[in-house]
């Protein structure tokens, strides 16, 4: 869990869903919040941002490592009663990789307070550019 410290404490979260054909793309703001919990066992993440007009609200358990993986599990719940689960590993190059079913994210850490998040989604069985978001303090 160590590896994660990085992500501890409070961040701007600025960014945008990219357009795909139906709709202009959409930008957002809003807070990303992660803290230890249960002794430095898990880490909390509280998300709070603003989609156009809409509000998204999420709290997600990050922790239980698989040592043999080397990958943490990632379980989400947010305000329209949606459950994620993905799971994260760390590369060669120390990029750490987001990956679920339908979505998947690359989070660089351009230093301690900038990180840069690009999100794809699975459309017809195609790896497609969703979304991509910067996180500030």
């Amino acid at each position: 869990m160590e590896m994660l410290e990085f992500l501890i404490g409070t961040w701007k979260t600025e960014g945008n869903v990219r357009p795909d054909g139906t709709d202009s793309g959409t930008i957002f703001t809003g807070t990303d919040i992660y803290e230890w919990i249960l002794d430095r066992s898990f880490i909390l993440h509280k998300v709070d941002v603003t989609m156009g007009k809409e509000n998204i609200a999420a709290f997600e358990i990050i922790g239980g490592l698989d040592v043999k993986s080397k990958t943490y599990k990632m379980r989400s719940y947010d305000n329209s009663g949606g459950l994620t689960e993905m799971d994260a590993h760390f590369d060669m190059k120390g990029m750490l990789h987001l990956v679920g079913s339908n979505m998947r994210s690359q989070l660089e850490r351009k230093n301690q307070n900038l990180l840069i998040a690009h999100w794809e989604r699975l459309v017809n069985e195609k790896w497609v550019p969703w979304m991509d978001l910067q996180l500030s303090r």
